[in-house]
Protein backbone atom coordinates (compact mmCIF):
# COMPACT_ATOMS: atom_id res chain seq x y z
CA UNK A 1 0.00 0.00 0.00
CA UNK A 2 2.77 2.42 0.90
CA UNK A 3 4.43 1.98 -2.50
CA UNK A 4 1.15 2.89 -4.19
CA UNK A 5 0.92 6.06 -2.11
CA UNK A 6 4.47 6.96 -3.10
CA UNK A 7 3.63 6.46 -6.78
CA UNK A 8 0.54 8.65 -6.56
CA UNK A 9 2.40 11.40 -4.73
CA UNK A 10 5.27 11.30 -7.19
CA UNK A 11 2.91 11.59 -10.16
CA UNK A 12 1.34 14.73 -8.72
CA UNK A 13 4.68 16.29 -7.82
CA UNK A 14 6.15 15.60 -11.27
CA UNK A 15 3.17 17.06 -13.10
CA UNK A 16 3.40 20.31 -11.16
CA UNK A 17 7.16 20.48 -11.64
CA UNK A 18 6.88 19.94 -15.38
CA UNK A 19 4.38 22.78 -15.68
CA UNK A 20 6.38 25.20 -13.58
CA UNK A 21 9.70 24.41 -15.20
CA UNK A 22 8.33 24.76 -18.69
CA UNK A 23 6.24 27.90 -18.66
CA UNK A 24 7.89 30.54 -16.50
CA UNK A 25 10.84 32.77 -17.21
CA UNK A 26 13.86 32.58 -14.94
CA UNK A 27 13.28 36.02 -13.41
CA UNK A 28 11.81 37.34 -10.19
CA UNK A 29 9.72 40.35 -9.28
CA UNK A 30 9.34 41.87 -5.82
CA UNK A 31 6.05 43.45 -4.73
CA UNK A 32 5.83 45.33 -1.40
CA UNK A 33 2.58 44.77 0.50
CA UNK A 34 3.55 46.62 3.68
CA UNK A 35 6.68 47.99 5.30
CA UNK A 36 7.75 44.51 6.40
CA UNK A 37 5.90 42.08 4.05
CA UNK A 38 6.86 41.52 0.42
CA UNK A 39 5.84 39.08 -2.31
CA UNK A 40 8.38 37.58 -4.70
CA UNK A 41 7.05 36.22 -7.98
CA UNK A 42 9.17 33.87 -10.05
CA UNK A 43 9.01 30.35 -11.48
CA UNK A 44 6.78 28.63 -8.94
CA UNK A 45 4.37 29.55 -6.18
CA UNK A 46 4.36 33.10 -4.87
CA UNK A 47 6.83 33.68 -2.03
CA UNK A 48 6.12 35.91 0.95
CA UNK A 49 9.02 37.50 2.87
CA UNK A 50 8.03 38.60 6.36
CA UNK A 51 10.44 40.72 8.40
CA UNK A 52 10.48 41.26 12.14
CA UNK A 53 13.16 42.38 14.59
CA UNK A 54 14.77 38.96 14.87
CA UNK A 55 14.93 38.03 11.20
CA UNK A 56 12.95 36.86 8.18
CA UNK A 57 10.28 34.26 7.56
CA UNK A 58 9.97 33.02 3.99
CA UNK A 59 6.73 31.37 2.87
CA UNK A 60 7.45 28.83 0.08
CA UNK A 61 10.75 28.53 -1.77
CA UNK A 62 10.04 27.85 -5.47
CA UNK A 63 12.89 26.07 -7.34
CA UNK A 64 16.58 25.57 -6.60
CA UNK A 65 17.57 26.76 -10.09
CA UNK A 66 16.12 30.21 -9.42
CA UNK A 67 17.42 30.44 -5.84
CA UNK A 68 20.26 32.92 -6.62
CA UNK A 69 17.69 35.38 -7.97
CA UNK A 70 15.41 34.80 -4.98
CA UNK A 71 18.29 35.26 -2.53
CA UNK A 72 19.27 38.49 -4.24
CA UNK A 73 15.68 39.75 -4.08
CA UNK A 74 15.48 38.91 -0.37
CA UNK A 75 18.79 40.69 0.24
CA UNK A 76 17.34 43.80 -1.38
CA UNK A 77 14.42 43.61 1.06
CA UNK A 78 16.48 43.12 4.22
CA UNK A 79 19.99 42.01 5.26
CA UNK A 80 18.54 39.98 8.14
CA UNK A 81 18.90 36.18 8.17
CA UNK A 82 16.10 33.79 7.23
CA UNK A 83 14.98 32.14 10.47
CA UNK A 84 11.90 30.25 9.28
CA UNK A 85 10.71 28.64 6.07
CA UNK A 86 7.00 27.80 5.83
CA UNK A 87 5.86 25.39 3.11
CA UNK A 88 2.16 25.89 2.36
CA UNK A 89 2.03 22.37 0.87
CA UNK A 90 4.34 19.77 -0.61
CA UNK A 91 4.44 20.45 -4.34
CA UNK A 92 7.87 20.91 -5.88
CA UNK A 93 7.23 24.45 -7.12
CA UNK A 94 6.81 25.53 -3.49
CA UNK A 95 9.50 23.40 -1.80
CA UNK A 96 12.40 22.73 -4.18
CA UNK A 97 14.34 25.74 -2.91
CA UNK A 98 14.33 24.45 0.68
CA UNK A 99 17.79 22.90 0.49
CA UNK A 100 19.36 26.10 -0.81
CA UNK A 101 17.92 28.12 2.06
CA UNK A 102 19.10 25.53 4.58
CA UNK A 103 22.61 25.60 3.15
CA UNK A 104 22.83 29.38 3.50
CA UNK A 105 20.74 30.17 6.59
CA UNK A 106 19.94 26.96 8.53
CA UNK A 107 16.30 28.01 9.05
CA UNK A 108 13.60 25.91 10.68
CA UNK A 109 11.23 24.56 8.00
CA UNK A 110 7.58 24.35 9.05
CA UNK A 111 4.71 22.54 7.31
CA UNK A 112 1.72 20.32 7.91
CA UNK A 113 2.40 16.70 8.79
CA UNK A 114 0.85 15.48 5.52
CA UNK A 115 3.23 17.69 3.55
CA UNK A 116 6.17 15.79 5.00
CA UNK A 117 4.60 12.54 3.80
CA UNK A 118 4.09 13.90 0.28
CA UNK A 119 7.64 15.22 0.09
CA UNK A 120 9.04 11.97 1.47
CA UNK A 121 7.25 10.08 -1.29
CA UNK A 122 8.71 12.40 -3.90
CA UNK A 123 12.19 11.97 -2.48
CA UNK A 124 12.07 8.19 -2.93
CA UNK A 125 12.90 8.47 -6.62
CA UNK A 126 14.00 12.07 -7.16
CA UNK A 127 17.56 12.84 -8.22
CA UNK A 128 17.21 16.17 -6.41
CA UNK A 129 15.37 15.32 -3.17
CA UNK A 130 13.77 18.17 -1.27
CA UNK A 131 14.74 19.09 2.28
CA UNK A 132 11.92 17.96 4.56
CA UNK A 133 10.22 20.10 7.22
CA UNK A 134 11.81 20.16 10.67
CA UNK A 135 8.62 21.10 12.50
CA UNK A 136 5.12 19.91 11.62
CA UNK A 137 1.66 20.36 13.10
CA UNK A 138 -1.86 19.03 12.65
CA UNK A 139 -4.43 21.83 13.05
CA UNK A 140 -2.75 25.15 13.84
CA UNK A 141 0.49 26.73 14.98
CA UNK A 142 1.20 30.24 16.26
CA UNK A 143 4.56 31.97 15.82
CA UNK A 144 5.06 34.87 18.20
CA UNK A 145 7.05 38.05 17.66
CA UNK A 146 6.42 41.61 16.62
CA UNK A 147 4.69 40.20 13.49
CA UNK A 148 2.61 37.31 14.89
CA UNK A 149 1.83 34.53 12.43
CA UNK A 150 -1.09 32.12 12.68
CA UNK A 151 -0.69 28.95 10.62
CA UNK A 152 -3.92 27.06 9.93
CA UNK A 153 -4.59 23.73 8.21
CA UNK A 154 -7.40 23.34 5.68
CA UNK A 155 -8.06 19.69 4.90
CA UNK A 156 -8.34 18.20 1.40
CA UNK A 157 -8.31 21.46 -0.52
CA UNK A 158 -5.56 21.74 -3.17
CA UNK A 159 -3.85 18.73 -1.53
CA UNK A 160 -4.23 16.99 1.82
CA UNK A 161 -1.60 19.22 3.43
CA UNK A 162 -2.56 22.84 2.73
CA UNK A 163 -1.91 25.55 5.28
CA UNK A 164 -2.39 29.30 5.25
CA UNK A 165 -0.28 31.95 6.98
CA UNK A 166 -2.35 34.70 8.58
CA UNK A 167 -0.68 37.95 9.62
CA UNK A 168 -3.39 39.74 11.64
CA UNK A 169 -1.20 42.74 12.47
CA UNK A 170 -0.48 43.48 8.81
CA UNK A 171 -3.88 42.17 7.64
CA UNK A 172 -2.27 39.88 5.08
CA UNK A 173 -2.96 36.19 4.40
CA UNK A 174 -0.81 33.85 2.30
CA UNK A 175 -3.15 31.06 1.23
CA UNK A 176 -0.88 28.96 -0.98
CA UNK A 177 -2.55 26.99 -3.74
CA UNK A 178 -5.96 27.07 -2.12
CA UNK A 179 -6.20 30.10 -4.41
CA UNK A 180 -5.18 30.21 -8.07
CA UNK A 181 -6.27 33.78 -8.70
CA UNK A 182 -7.54 34.73 -12.15
CA UNK A 183 -7.29 31.16 -13.44
CA UNK A 184 -8.83 27.75 -12.92
CA UNK A 185 -7.27 25.91 -9.97
CA UNK A 186 -5.30 22.69 -9.95
CA UNK A 187 -7.06 20.27 -7.59
CA UNK A 188 -4.57 17.49 -6.89
CA UNK A 189 -7.10 14.70 -6.44
CA UNK A 190 -4.38 12.04 -6.39
CA UNK A 191 -2.89 13.65 -3.31
CA UNK A 192 -6.09 14.37 -1.38
CA UNK A 193 -7.36 17.54 -3.05
CA UNK A 194 -11.13 18.05 -3.44
CA UNK A 195 -13.40 20.77 -4.77
CA UNK A 196 -15.38 20.75 -1.52
CA UNK A 197 -12.22 21.18 0.54
CA UNK A 198 -11.00 23.98 -1.70
CA UNK A 199 -14.29 25.86 -1.36
CA UNK A 200 -14.31 25.29 2.41
CA UNK A 201 -10.74 26.55 2.59
CA UNK A 202 -11.58 29.68 0.64
CA UNK A 203 -14.57 30.32 2.89
CA UNK A 204 -12.26 29.91 5.88
CA UNK A 205 -9.94 32.53 4.43
CA UNK A 206 -12.85 34.89 3.78
CA UNK A 207 -13.92 34.56 7.41
CA UNK A 208 -10.54 36.00 8.43
CA UNK A 209 -10.57 38.82 5.89
CA UNK A 210 -12.05 42.30 5.69
CA UNK A 211 -12.24 44.80 2.85
CA UNK A 212 -8.61 45.85 3.40
CA UNK A 213 -7.05 42.39 3.63
CA UNK A 214 -4.37 41.51 1.09
CA UNK A 215 -4.64 37.85 0.09
CA UNK A 216 -1.55 36.27 -1.45
CA UNK A 217 -2.49 33.53 -3.91
CA UNK A 218 -0.27 30.55 -4.60
CA UNK A 219 -0.38 31.60 -8.25
CA UNK A 220 -1.69 34.84 -9.68
CA UNK A 221 -1.97 38.37 -8.35
CA UNK A 222 -2.54 39.45 -4.77
CA UNK A 223 -6.31 39.56 -4.28
CA UNK A 224 -8.90 41.42 -2.25
CA UNK A 225 -11.67 39.84 -0.22
CA UNK A 226 -14.24 40.80 -2.87
CA UNK A 227 -12.16 39.15 -5.58
CA UNK A 228 -11.81 35.94 -3.57
CA UNK A 229 -15.56 35.98 -2.94
CA UNK A 230 -16.18 36.07 -6.69
CA UNK A 231 -13.64 33.30 -7.27
CA UNK A 232 -15.29 31.16 -4.59
CA UNK A 233 -18.73 31.78 -6.08
CA UNK A 234 -17.41 30.67 -9.48
CA UNK A 235 -16.07 27.40 -8.08
CA UNK A 236 -19.28 26.82 -6.15
CA UNK A 237 -21.39 27.25 -9.29
CA UNK A 238 -19.18 24.89 -11.31
CA UNK A 239 -19.20 22.31 -8.52
CA UNK A 240 -22.99 22.43 -8.19
CA UNK A 241 -23.47 21.97 -11.93
CA UNK A 242 -21.10 19.00 -12.07
CA UNK A 243 -22.61 17.44 -8.93
CA UNK A 244 -26.15 17.71 -10.32
CA UNK A 245 -25.23 16.07 -13.61
CA UNK A 246 -23.16 13.38 -11.92
CA UNK A 247 -26.12 12.68 -9.65
CA UNK A 248 -28.26 12.19 -12.75
CA UNK A 249 -25.87 9.47 -13.90
CA UNK A 250 -24.06 11.46 -16.58
CA UNK A 251 -20.54 10.35 -17.50
CA UNK A 252 -17.54 12.65 -17.26
CA UNK A 253 -17.48 13.10 -21.04
CA UNK A 254 -21.18 13.97 -21.09
CA UNK A 255 -20.71 16.52 -18.32
CA UNK A 256 -17.70 18.09 -20.01
CA UNK A 257 -19.76 18.45 -23.18
CA UNK A 258 -22.25 20.69 -21.31
CA UNK A 259 -19.40 23.10 -20.45
CA UNK A 260 -20.19 23.70 -16.76
CA UNK A 261 -17.56 26.47 -16.64
CA UNK A 262 -18.51 28.16 -19.91
CA UNK A 263 -18.87 31.69 -18.47
CA UNK A 264 -15.24 31.65 -17.31
CA UNK A 265 -13.46 29.68 -20.04
CA UNK A 266 -12.07 32.68 -21.90
CA UNK A 267 -10.83 34.43 -18.75
CA UNK A 268 -9.64 31.47 -16.65
CA UNK A 269 -8.28 28.81 -19.04
CA UNK A 270 -4.49 28.61 -18.90
CA UNK A 271 -1.71 26.34 -20.10
CA UNK A 272 -1.79 23.91 -17.17
CA UNK A 273 -5.50 23.77 -16.27
CA UNK A 274 -8.25 24.50 -18.78
CA UNK A 275 -11.99 24.12 -18.21
CA UNK A 276 -11.98 20.48 -19.35
CA UNK A 277 -9.31 19.51 -16.82
CA UNK A 278 -11.03 21.48 -14.07
CA UNK A 279 -14.33 19.70 -14.65
CA UNK A 280 -12.49 16.37 -14.60
CA UNK A 281 -10.92 17.10 -11.22
CA UNK A 282 -14.22 18.35 -9.81
CA UNK A 283 -15.97 15.21 -11.06
CA UNK A 284 -13.29 12.91 -9.63
CA UNK A 285 -13.29 14.58 -6.23
CA UNK A 286 -17.06 14.49 -5.73
CA UNK A 287 -18.34 11.55 -3.71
Amino acid sequence: MKSKIFAVALTGMMSVSAWADGTHANTVKTIPLSQNVHVIEGQGGNIAVIEDKSGLTVVDTQFANIYPDIKNAIGNISPKPVRYIINTHGHNDHTNGNASFVADYQPTIIAHHNTTELMTAYNQTSKTPNTLPHLTFEKSLNLTGDEPMHLMYFANAHTNGDIIVHLPKSNIIHVGDILFFGRFPFIDVKNGGTIDGMIQGLNGVLALADDNTKIIAGHGNVATKAEVERHTAMLTTIKERVARLKGEGKTLAQIQATRPAKEWESSHDWDFINHTKLVESVYQSLK
